[in-house]
C-alpha cells in the first residue's frame, strides 16, 4: 500500500469514528430531553389533577349552598303560606261575625219594623177616635174638619213665606249695591283701554305756504267748494305750512281730508274740475278705508263680517263721536265691560260681546238727512235688518230705556254703557253746555210745590233739593225724589247717572228765660 491509500483510509476511519461518537451523543441528548418532557408532562399532569380537584371542592361547595339557600326559600314560602291560610282563616271568622251580626240586625230592624207598625195602627186608631169625637163636638165631618185644619195651616205657611221673602229680599237690597260696586269696579280696573275722546280737527301738511294760495282759488272758490259740498271749516292761516280742516260730520272730514291731501299734491293751476276729482276720490278711498275699518273692528270682536254693508255701517262709526268720545272705541269698551260683567253672572257671553260692540250702530247713519229716529230705534232697525238674533236686538236697543229691558243681558248693556261714559276722561263737553245742564237739573227741581231751593253738586251727576217742612212730610219725599228722577230721565240729556236727594231739615229752638 503506498501511502496515499494509508492516508484514505485514516481519513475514512475518523470520519466513521466521528459518526459513531455524533450518533451517540445525539442519541444521549434525546434521551435527556425526552426524561425532561416527561418530568414536565408529569408535572403538568399534577397541577391539573391539583385544579379539578378544586374545582370539584368548589363545585361542592356552591352544590351545597345553592341547596341550603333552596332550603331556606322553600322554608320562607311554607311560613308564608302559612300566614295566609291563617289570615284566610281569620277573614272567613270575621265575615262570619259579619254576616251573624248583619242577621241579628235584619231581625231587630224586622222586629222595629213591627213595633212601629203597631204603634202606627194605635195612632191611626187613635186619631179616628179624636176625629170622632170633634165631629160629635162640631158637627163636622172628618173630611171637612181636614180640609179645615190644612186651610189653617196653609195660611200660616203662607204668612211664614211671606216673612221670609221679606227678609231675604231686604238681605240681596242691602248685599246688591256692595256687590254690584264691587263687580263694577273691578272690571274698571281690568279694561286698560286708553282715552276715547277724539278731536275734532285734522292737520294736512304742505311744502310750503306758498302753496295756500293756489290751493284757495281765485275769489277762494275752491275752498268754498270744499266747504258747501262736505259741511267743513277749512283754515289756512292759523299754523305754517299746515292747512286744518274741521266739522261735526267726521265722516265728511275725512272726505275732505283725502281731497285736500290729493290738492295739494295737484300741479299747475287748480280748478273746480280738479277739486271735484279729487272730492269723488277721497269719496271713494273714504268708503273703501270704512268697509276695511268695519271688517277688521268685526272680526277683532268675533263677530260674522261677511256681510258688506253691515262692515261700512260699522266703519263709519270710527268717525262718530258723542260728547266727544270716539264710538267706535266706546263700543269696544261697552263690550269688553259687558263680556266681563255677563261671565261674573254667568249670562250668555255671545248676546253681551254682540248687543255690547252694537248697541249704538244707530248713530253711524243718525246725522244723515231725512234720518229722525233717535240712534237706538235705529239701532233695531238695522240690527234686524242684518240678521242678529232677537235676544241680540233687545239686549242692544233697549240701553236708554226707550223699552222695558226684559233680560238680565239687555239690564248688563246699560249698566256697561254707563260705565264706559262715565269713567274719567271718556267725554268732553263745553263749558255753556255743562251750565245748561246744571241750570236745567235745578230748575226741574224748583218746578215742584214746596221745594225751597236745588243744587247741583259733584260736576251734575247729584241734585240736593231741600223742601219747606210745613208743605212736605216725610213720607212725601220719596214719591217726589221719584217724580223728579223720572222727568230727569225724560227731559234731560247727561252722561252717566243722576242721584236726587231729597232733604227736609226739622228743627226746633225754645229760649230758656
Amino acid at each position: 500500500m503506498n501511502q496515499i491509500t494509508i492516508n484514505i483510509l485514516t481519513i475514512l476511519g475518523g470520519i466513521a469514528v466521528g459518526a459513531v461518537i455524533s450518533g451517540i451523543l445525539i442519541n444521549e441528548k434525546r434521551l435527556i430531553n425526552l426524561k425532561k418532557a416527561k418530568e414536565r408532562a408529569q408535572a403538568s399532569e399534577e397541577e391539573a389533577n391539583k385544579e379539578a380537584e378544586n374545582i370539584k371542592k368548589e363545585t361542592r361547595g356552591y352544590v351545597e349552598k345553592r341547596r341550603e339557600i333552596i332550603k331556606q326559600e322553600r322554608k320562607i314560602k311554607e311560613e308564608r303560606f302559612l300566614k295566609l291560610e291563617e289570615s284566610l282563616k281569620n277573614k272567613e271568622k270575621n265575615l262570619q261575625k259579619k254576616e251573624d251580626r248583619a242577621k241579628e240586625e235584619k231581625l231587630r230592624v224586622v222586629a222595629q219594623e213591627e213595633e212601629i207598625q203597631g204603634v202606627w195602627g194605635e195612632t191611626k186608631r187613635k186619631d179616628m177616635e179624636i176625629i170622632k169625637k170633634l165631629s160629635e163636638k162640631t158637627s163636622k165631618g172628618p173630611e171637612e174638619l181636614k180640609e179645615e185644619i190644612l186651610k189653617k195651616h196653609e195660611a200660616e205657611l203662607k204668612i211664614e213665606n211671606k216673612e221670609k221673602i221679606a227678609k231675604t229680599e231686604e238681605l240681596l237690597k242691602e248685599n246688591a249695591e256692595k256687590t254690584a260696586k264691587r263687580m263694577i269696579i273691578g272690571v274698571i280696573q281690568r279694561l286698560c283701554s286708553p282715552t276715547s275722546v277724539e278731536t275734532r280737527v285734522v292737520n294736512v301738511k304742505v311744502k310750503n305756504d306758498r302753496i295756500k294760495g293756489k290751493i284757495v282759488g281765485q275769489n277762494a272758490e275752491n275752498v268754498k267748494l270744499i266747504e258747501e259740498a262736505l259741511e267743513v271749516d277749512v283754515v289756512f292761516n292759523d299754523m305754517p305750512n299746515t292747512i286744518s280742516i274741521s266739522g261735526f260730520a267726521l265722516v265728511k272730514r275725512r272726505i275732505a281730508q283725502k281731497a285736500m291731501e290729493k290738492i295739494v299734491k295737484m300741479r299747475g293751476e287748480i280748478r273746480k274740475e280738479d277739486v271735484k276729482r279729487a272730492i269723488e276720490e277721497g269719496e271713494r278711498e273714504t268708503d273703501r278705508e270704512l268697509f276695511e275699518i268695519g271688517r277688521n273692528a268685526l272680526k277683532k270682536m268675533g263677530i260674522s263680517a261677511e256681510d258688506k254693508d253691515l262692515c261700512r255701517t260699522v266703519g263709519r262709526l270710527q268717525y262718530r263721536t258723542s260728547y266727544g268720545q270716539n264710538i267706535m272705541k266706546h263700543a269696544m269698551e261697552v263690550s269688553w265691560v259687558a263680556l266681563m260683567l255677563g261671565s261674573e253672572l254667568g249670562l250668555d257671553p255671545k248676546i253681551c260681546l254682540v248687543s255690547g260692540f252694537l248697541h249704538d250702530l244707530g248713530k253711524a247713519i243718525d246725522q244723515e238727512e231725512g234720518v229722525k229716529d233717535t240712534h237706538d230705534v235705529l239701532t233695531k232697525e238695522l240690527m234686524e235688518k242684518f240678521g242678529f238674533s232677537e235676544e241680540e236686538v233687545h239686549a242692544a236697543w233697549t240701553h236708554h230705556d226707550a223699552e222695558k229691558q226684559t233680560s238680565a243681558e239687555a239690564l248688563i248693556i246699560k249698566a256697561a254703557d254707563a260705565v264706559s261714559a262715565s269713567r274719567p276722561g271718556a267725554r268732553q263737553e263745553s263749558f255753556d253746555k255743562y251750565i245748561e245742564r246744571i241750570r236745567a237739573l235745578e230748575e226741574t227741581a224748583t218746578s215742584y210745590e214746596g221745594v225751597k231751593s236745588a243744587f247741583a253738586i259733584s260736576a251734575g251727576r247729584e241734585l240736593r233739593v231741600l223742601v219747606d217742612t210745613e208743605k212736605v212730610k216725610d213720607e212725601g219725599l220719596k214719591a217726589i225724589a221719584e217724580k223728579m228722577a223720572e222727568q230727569i230721565e225724560s227731559e234731560i240729556t247727561y252722561p252717566g247717572q243722576i242721584k236726587v236727594n231729597v232733604i227736609r231739615r226739622t228743627r226746633h229752638t225754645e229760649v230758656a228765660k
